[in-house]
């Protein structure tokens, strides 16, 4: 009943010799120029990250944080001088309640925001938390910014869910945020 294999014992495992303490070093060294090679291909891409601990909220999709003027990626919020409708068809400020929602998200919280590029007003467009809170996702989700689908398809399922339980700016009727701005375009101050 042999398998036709000669029958080789096993030996025990024998280590090898130990790995000399400078290549062990010496590969730390290129891990560590390769991290920070990377890290400067990102900051050249334009992909940064801000902290700041007060963030000054600008209307319901812009703020700055460490003087720097930051568009919140992937949403559009009413202006500030923007007003829409309520259920029962009475005008209201829907542009500074979008605002004042997104001031208190941040309100009191280290605000955190991860930088992919600048818009064509200098602005970085971003992606920002306060704390622990996704501050785009959460102004969809509160339904005081639509998802800005030219620019991102992320928020789509906080929109429907917005726009089904009639919050924010979906309790009523409102001109969508790019409409506003190119019909107000002379008059308005505020770029998108």
């Amino acid at each position: 009943m042999s398998s036709g294999r000669p029958w080789r014992s096993r030996r025990p495992y024998q280590p090898g010799p130990t790995r000399p303490l400078w290549r062990s070093l010496i590969d730390l060294a290129v891990f560590l120029a390769a991290l920070v090679l990377v890290l400067a291909a990102l900051r050249m891409m334009g992909v940064t990250e801000v902290q700041g601990s007060r963030a000054q909220v600008i209307d319901g999709d812009s703020l700055t944080l460490k003087d720097q003027e930051i568009r919140l990626n992937g949403i559009d919020a009413p202006e500030y001088t923007e007003s829409c409708k309520d259920a029962g068809g009475r005008d209201y400020p829907c542009g500074k309640q979008a605002a004042n929602a997104l001031r208190g998200l941040v309100r009191g919280r280290a605000v955190t925001c991860q930088t992919g590029e600048a818009d064509r007003y200098g602005r970085a467009v971003s992606v920002c938390w306060a704390g622990e809170v996704e501050l785009n996702r959460e102004m969809v989700r509160l339904g005081w910014a639509t998802a800005y689908l030219r620019h991102s398809h992320d928020y789509i399922g906080e929109e429907k869910e917005a726009r089904a339980t009639k919050r924010g700016i979906w309790q009523g009727t409102f001109e969508e945020p790019e409409a506003y701005r190119a019909r107000n375009r002379s008059t308005e101050s505020r770029p998108e």
